[in-house]
């Protein structure tokens, strides 16, 4: 595969926390070819949860080159987004009746929440985020009497869950970042460095000046508090404390785990139930970020990434993920199961010889962003056979595969 053809490839964004747990360096291997607020509130707007995976959907347009422009930044309204879990304000758990004013968002899910708002700003799109909310809890995140006739709206489940990511959005594509951000883009589905497009929902509050916006789940708590139960159960699964469902309902089993995690994690009994939420989903995040496959660009090049498994004879790849110099990327969210995972890259270079990571075992590619999941007879699927190198985990949970430059080349940088 050539570094020109790379170029053309679309930007597959994927999960960014950072697992330091081991550092395995590759070098390339030889340039090869392998292949107003008078007014009453409206009713609130429900937005349902849309089955999400650990990789964004592809660029539609996958020979379109990324922008590598930065987006210009400007205010969205809104106020400052927290970084990190902390215990809600109680009286923000609940949306205020009869409100007058505020866009308020309630999470009626068993997930803890971030959450991205955007507006029209003339021939723009600004969007701002992330606002924390746990589950079974509102927050305000749009302060005072709303003045715009639509609002765009992004969430997506925390990081520290097992399983995939889950998204609650719509069609207007805009560009969201990573921590607190700030971003403009023109709607179309390519974004500036450091940021990812993203699929927003469009709310149209009518000149309301109040606005209540619910994410839902296919369990469809009928209450937050029924939500903010399922919460603790889920994140109990998440730290191998409980192994039922997240049902929302509390129950014996369900009290002697939360017992068993406050003796664990010293949380004394006589802390209240955001405390609580907010030490579980840390020690979640925690070990979530311990966990996984991340790669990381120690190279001044550009770098385009794939992975691949081969897992009970079902060999499966998928990729690009395109590395600026020094970023790193997660790119397998949950623990390592296999003794065995698969790695290759290419380096993005306009001149001089190409550079490449691969080695013997053979798995499917193709020019744009791809997910296959039977990644064998890549000729007779229209694929192009590539040759991965074999990285061994030695049982860990979570390593760190870098991409370094072959000495020869980093004694001349």
């Amino acid at each position: 595969m050539k570094a020109q053809q790379l170029r053309r490839i679309s930007l597959l964004a994927g999960m960014t926390l950072v697992a330091m747990t081991v550092a395995v360096i590759a070098q390339p291997s030889p340039a090869t070819d392998p292949q107003p607020a008078s007014r009453p509130p409206s009713r609130p707007v429900i937005l349902p949860m849309t089955p999400g995976s650990e990789l964004n959907p592809p660029n539609t347009n996958p020979r379109t080159p990324a922008r590598t422009n930065k987006p210009r930044i400007i205010s969205a309204p809104g106020a400052a987004a927290s970084a990190s879990p902390v215990a809600a304000d109680p009286s923000s758990t609940r949306p205020t009746k009869a409100a007058t004013s505020d866009y308020t968002f309630c999470n009626r899910t068993s997930y803890a929440v971030s959450v991205a708002v955007g507006i029209r700003n003339g021939g723009l799109w600004a969007t701002r985020g992330w606002w924390i909310i746990p589950a079974g809890e509102c927050k305000v995140v749009i302060k005072g009497a709303l003045t715009q006739p639509a609002y765009y709206t992004f969430a997506r489940s925390s990081f520290a869950h097992t399983g995939s990511i889950r998204t609650w959005g719509g069609a207007q594509t805009l560009c969201t970042g990573k921590g607190n951000f700030q971003a403009t883009s023109d709607g179309s589905d390519q974004c500036g460095p450091g940021f990812e497009a993203q699929g927003f929902a469009k709310i149209e509050t009518n000149g309301k000046a109040a606005w209540t916006t619910t994410l839902s789940e296919s369990a469809d708590y009928k209450t937050l508090e029924q939500a903010r139960i399922g919460g603790l159960q889920r994140l109990l699964f998440d730290l191998g404390r409980f192994d039922g469902p997240a049902d929302g309902v509390a129950g014996p089993k369900v009290s002697e785990a939360l017992a068993q995690a406050r003796t664990a994690l010293a949380i004394p009994a006589t802390s209240d139930a955001s405390t609580l939420y907010s030490r579980l989903l840390a020690e979640a995040a925690k070990t979530q970020a311990a966990a996984g496959l991340t790669f990381c660009n120690r190279t001044q090049d550009i770098v385009w990434t794939a992975m691949a498994t081969d897992s009970q004879g079902k060999k499966r790849s998928m990729g690009w993920w395109r590395l600026q110099p020094g970023q790193c990327e997660k790119v397998i969210k949950d623990r390592l199961v296999d003794q065995y995972i698969y790695a290759f890259a290419s380096a993005d270079r306009t001149e001089g010889a190409a550079q490449t990571w691969g080695g013997a075992a053979q798995f499917c590619t193709r020019e744009s962003s791809f997910e296959i999941e039977d990644a064998t007879d890549c000729a007779g699927r229209g694929f192009t056979g590539t040759g991965f190198l074999q990285i061994d985990t030695l049982g860990r949970p979570g390593i760190t595969f870098e991409f370094a430059p072959r000495r020869d080349d980093s004694a001349q940088q």
